[in-house]
């Protein structure tokens, strides 16, 4: 049955290479070939599937077919990373991460975050004449913000106390220069680290002597009864994996500001109960609630910079679309792509955080955290942390770019370019 089914277009051109060159590359390749297509990426054939209906098809039908390529780590955790779960596994521990995280977003205010924010931009602007704002230094002033953050939310342990100390020293030896995507022995030896003072920490929260808050995801699981090593483990690679994703994301975020410093005056103008003049509509987000122009800013760079693709393995043969998919393939989700589509968006390659305030795009036309039952669990958090972030950018410090530049096809994914930095100066 395969046999009569083609491979889908395309000669093997190595897209990893070619993507590098133009970030566009894979949206344009798909405008001639069609929407299924395929290449080479990192030495593996690679099947390219552009637009978020026919993402969700292939997901819907061959889900089964499919398994997600993501970090191997079975060997550090009991049932394995929640990404990399299918079945009962990853119906079971992925409703215990959503049941924790809705309770998150109602028990924790935004105080705390507000204040990790603020206090590490504030470090960064009065160490100017220590670093001379370079990239690097801006980049680990936003990777300690990150950190803090997820320490914070993950683990309930609140800044400045000796246990977020603690953990925040298990993540600096887990990736001192940013995420490991093939652990080694010094990542097992801090994970195993990491678990042991987590559960020793467990133990001091049922005897009533810990200083870990119970509004974190780990106090909820505890709440609940619900806790394993599988779930210790997940915690602590999903805070591993999110706070290096969250440092672009900030990186992102304050590019997207550097292209328009008014931007921070008009947040602020807004927050102050100005909503009309500072560029709100009263036009309501799919929550039923007013859309910021903050929140507005981050959806918009989630979907011109954050949000970039999903990646499948395919298990065995199957056809889509009339295409045969081999056993082994790299099927790659472009969600970049996507939402770069003028089907979609309009002037889509143009940053305009104003159409997520006059419109609510629906999932068949903004999805960026996923398409299917393996999205990520952690968009809302996402999109508050950002939030918050913009918000005490506008409230707190007036931003000077520096050494600009196009942005780059990072170790994982596209970043602002190496050189960015900015100047910042308190109000």
């Amino acid at each position: 049955m395969f046999s009569r089914h083609p491979l889908p277009p395309g000669d093997l051109d190595v897209l990893d290479i070619l993507e590098q060159r133009d970030r566009d590359f894979l949206r344009k390749r798909a405008k001639y070939l069609g929407p299924v297509f395929k290449g080479v990426a990192w030495d593996k054939l690679n099947v390219c599937v552009v637009g978020l209906d026919l993402c969700r098809k292939i997901t819907r039908d061959h889900g089964h077919e499919m398994s997600v390529d993501t970090m191997e780590l079975d060997h550090l955790i009991p049932k394995g990373f929640l990404s990399a779960m299918e079945g009962d596994d990853h119906q079971h521990y992925r409703a215990i991460i959503q049941a924790a995280l809705k309770k998150l977003q109602i028990a924790s205010d935004d105080s705390i975050l507000d204040s990790i924010a603020t206090e590490g931009l504030r470090d960064f602007a009065s160490r100017t004449s220590e670093h001379n704002d370079s990239p690097e230094a801006f980049t680990s002033a936003m990777s300690a913000i990150a950190t803090s953050m997820v320490t914070w939310l993950f683990f309930g342990a609140e800044p400045e106390t000796e246990v977020h100390e603690r953990f925040l020293q298990h993540f600096r030896e887990l990736g001192p220069y940013g995420l490991v995507w093939n652990p080694k022995k010094r990542q097992e030896n801090a994970f195993s680290a990491f678990r042991d003072d987590l559960l020793a920490e467990v133990e001091l929260v049922h005897a009533g002597t810990s200083t870990l808050s119970s509004d974190g995801m780990l106090g909820q699981m505890i709440n609940k009864g619900a806790l394993d090593e599988t779930l210790i483990g997940n915690l602590i690679y999903q805070a591993e994996m999110g706070r290096s994703d969250i440092t672009n994301f900030f990186r992102w975020l304050t590019r997207h500001v550097a292209d328009d410093p008014d931007v921070l005056a008009r947040i602020a103008y807004e927050e102050a109960g100005n909503s009309e003049k500072a560029g709100r509509t009263d036009k309501t987000s799919e929550s039923g609630g007013d859309r910021s122009l903050a929140e507005s800013f981050v959806l918009e760079t989630l979907r011109t910079d954050q949000s970039e693709r999903l990646m499948r393995r395919a298990k065995r043969d199957f056809v889509f679309e009339g295409f045969l998919i081999p056993q082994f393939a790299t099927i790659r989700l472009c969600l970049w792509e996507s939402h770069h589509s003028e089907d979609t968006f309009v002037d889509p390659h143009q940053f305009d955080p104003a159409r997520f305030l006059a419109d609510a795009p629906g999932r068949d036309r903004f999805a960026p955290f996923g398409v299917d039952s393996h999205q990520c669990p952690f968009g809302s958090p996402v999109i508050r942390i950002g939030s918050v972030f913009v918000r005490a950018l506008a409230h707190g410090f007036r931003l000077s770019p520096l050494s600009e530049g196009p942005p780059v096809r990072g170790a994982y994914h596209w970043e602002p370019a190496p050189k960015f930095t900015v100047h910042l100066s308190r109000l």
